[in-house]
């Protein structure tokens, strides 16, 4: 039946070059309509794109035709729009092979396709993958604009992929679920994915093993040797005080398909602690959050807070004043400071900055002058999710200290402990070139918080360096490369390390 309609349409269009029906006119059939447009329930409506353009019950064709489906309750489907109006298409179990199957059933009183869920009975279409309702598809036409049709691990299927609408572009967030101080936990990543974070808030907190899907076992903590992260050339993490962030990958070399650039998808599952600084196992139960980026981006938003500055030591910097209005403005800031800043990540890092925003915290005395120890409680204060969150202090101690944040940052999450760089603008004071000098102190800060590492530890640069090392050319001192610890580094960055920005999911 269905092959006869198709070729019925295919003759009508090759044999009538259109009719004059305009959009809202009377159709018969599609000979009745211009030739842009298609006959759909009697009407003149312009060619689809999506079979949402169609609306329940249809689907769309490469031609831009509308057909109505033709699947009845309890028919099998590989698709939301093998389903009559009022149907959806929902996984119901698998085969001897494995693989999943799906029929037609009545749409539930759940949420719609996009929509945050917990388990399948949240949905209306049945389907809950990575905290969202999905629609299962069988190609992109099938799924509503902006969403990509994608391979998703179902964690209720042992990793089994099944096709569904996913978000084609940005971050995706879900939280997972942790039953404990310790436990192992289900990381499903999508064949969409260019990496993923995964934030972990509560006492020294952090993950201790993940398996890849091809059961690749990776080690990531040994409290005897707890700087072993440095080397690790598959993953970026350290378990931390209250929030630790793992990232993946840590070099192009590692779990990327070579044919898109992309994570290797499938289903990942992650050893989640709460852990003791001197070994053993904490006692409190960790919140953990799975952050994937979907797709190269370049944009990074910038958001500036400025502590009080009045009567600094270094005040001629800025003309004696300091604070959002005048940052916004001042040549000072807008060239020797933002537009170095701009040029750094742009020939660079191949990053262009985009949405700028300037905000004063001038009653916060208590963090004026930033004891390291008190960093989480400015940092706290980042409350912007896309992109990253730079606080101005007027000191850093211990001396000597220049710049501090998290490496990596926790992406997309406002409002922790971690949620930011912070600056300090003594720096003013002794180094000679000043603001340019800040310039490229916050760019190597930035880079940090977007995964890199430092090229190598001041405490150890035999032994600790960063593992995208192959990237370096020999013949090239380290000093010339933005992510040498000292403020006598360069701006470079290699081809590697521009990978691992391009992936980091503070970019939009």
């Amino acid at each position: 039946m269905r092959c006869g309609s198709l070729f019925v349409v295919l003759v009508v269009l090759a044999g009538c070059p259109g009719g004059d029906g305009s959009v809202g006119d009377h159709c018969g059939d599609p000979g009745d309509c211009a030739s842009s447009l298609q006959c759909v329930a009697s009407t003149c409506v312009p060619k689809c794109q999506r079979a949402t353009d169609c609306g329940d019950g249809y689907s769309c064709d490469r031609d831009g035709i509308c057909h109505a489906a033709a699947g009845q309750l309890g028919d099998a489907c590989t698709s939301e729009v093998d389903c009559a109006a009022g149907l959806a298409c929902e996984i119901e179990g698998s085969d001897a092979s494995g693989h999943l199957l799906a029929s037609c059933v009545a749409e539930t009183p759940g949420s719609p396709a996009g929509s945050t869920c917990t388990g399948d009975a949240d949905c209306r279409n049945g389907t809950c993958a990575l905290g969202h309702c999905v629609d299962l598809c069988s190609d992109t036409r099938d799924c509503s604009e902006g969403t990509s049709c994608a391979l998703i691990p179902r964690v209720e299927a042992a990793g089994a992929m099944f096709a569904g609408c996913l978000q084609s572009h940005g971050v995706l967030r879900w939280p997972l679920p942790v039953h404990g101080p310790s436990d192992t936990v289900p990381l499903p990543i999508p064949d969409l994915a260019r990496s993923v974070s995964v934030e972990d808030p509560n006492q020294m907190v952090g993950a201790t093993q993940i398996v890849s899907p091809d059961a690749q076992v990776i080690s990531m903590w040994d409290a005897t040797h707890p700087d072993a992260y440095f080397m690790n050339p598959i993953v970026r993490h350290k378990p931390e005080f209250a929030q630790s962030v793992l990232a993946m990958p840590s070099t192009p070399d590692h779990l990327i398909d070579p044919a898109n650039g992309r994570l290797a998808s499938g289903m990942y599952t992650l050893r989640v602690e709460s852990l003791r600084p001197g070994g053993g196992g904490g006692t409190a139960t960790p919140n953990a959050t799975a952050v994937i980026k979907l797709d190269a981006s370049v944009i990074l938003d910038l958001h500036f807070y400025f502590l009080n500055f009045d009567e600094h030591p270094c005040a001629d910097a800025f003309n004696g004043k300091l604070d959002a209005s005048t940052a916004s403005t001042a040549s000072f800031f807008q060239q020797d400071y933002l537009g170095i800043l701009r040029g750094v990540l742009a020939t660079q890092g191949g990053i262009a900055l985009g949405t700028v925003t300037y905000e004063d915290l001038r009653n916060h005395p208590d963090l004026d002058a930033l004891d390291v120890a008190n960093a989480p409680a400015l940092l706290a204060f980042g409350a912007h999710t896309v992109g990253v969150n730079v606080f101005f202090v007027r000191t850093l101690s211990p001396v000597g200290l220049q710049a501090i944040g998290p490496a990596p940052g926790p992406a997309g999450l406002a409002g922790t402990r971690g949620s930011g760089v912070v600056i300090g603008l003594d720096t003013l004071c002794y180094e000679p070139h000043g603001w340019q000098d800040v310039a490229r102190l916050t760019a190597h800060e930035i880079a940090r918080y977007m995964g890199l590492y430092d090229i190598v530890e001041a405490d150890d640069p035999i032994n600790h360096l960063d593992p995208i090392s192959h990237d370096h050319d020999p013949d090239v001192s380290p000093s010339a490369n933005l992510m040498f610890y000292s403020e006598l580094g360069g701006t470079s960055l290699t081809d590697g390390q521009r990978d691992i920005l391009s992936r980091s999911p503070v970019l939009r």
